[in-house]
């Protein structure tokens, strides 16, 4: 027998980035394996404001097998004309990602080159006055390797909490 436990942890879990790579750059086993590519390799790095993404990872069930659906999204509040067409140009792009999402304490890879993940920029500007304007950035796609969970290792740790040296 096994025993689960419903007491929350009294660390934080929350997504505070994601290093988005092309899907060239994963293959399916070395994800399979656990085996992360090079943070240098990634071709865009996003920092998540607290408490903005959103996440879920849902489980399916299609005559038998079992495939995963990460839907991740976050804003985006640099609303600069240049980044909006380079968003554009760059990410509104179908099956061709894979992410690496990462945590205070874990991270976890997405996709692969058999299995890539799409990303689209939509447009969430609210025109109220309330300055509260900005894209969100869609993570999507569906996979049939399982999402596990690793430590956060040293160098992915580096990119996201090392203040920069000025």
């Amino acid at each position: 027998m096994q025993n689960f436990t419903n007491i929350p942890e009294n660390f934080i879990r929350e997504l505070k980035g994601i290093l988005v790579f092309d899907k060239s750059k994963i293959s399916y086993l070395h994800q399979l394996a656990g085996k992360f590519p090079n943070p240098e390799e990634a071709l865009y790095k996003y920092c998540v404001l607290p408490g903005d993404a959103s996440r879920s990872i849902a489980t399916n069930n299609t005559a038998g097998n079992i495939s995963y659906s990460p839907d991740i999204s976050v804003s985006l509040v640099d609303l600069t004309v240049a980044n909006r067409e380079h968003w554009y140009e760059e990410l509104n792009r179908f099956n061709k990602f894979a992410v690496i999402l990462i945590s205070n304490t874990e991270m976890m890879m997405l996709g692969n080159d058999r299995f890539p993940l799409s990303i689209t920029v939509s447009d969430a500007i609210s025109d109220d006055g309330s300055g509260s304007d900005s894209f969100t950035l869609r993570v999507f796609g569906e996979t049939i390797i399982e999402p596990k969970v690793y430590k956060i290792v040293p160098k992915f740790k580096v990119l996201f909490f090392i203040p920069p040296i000025l």
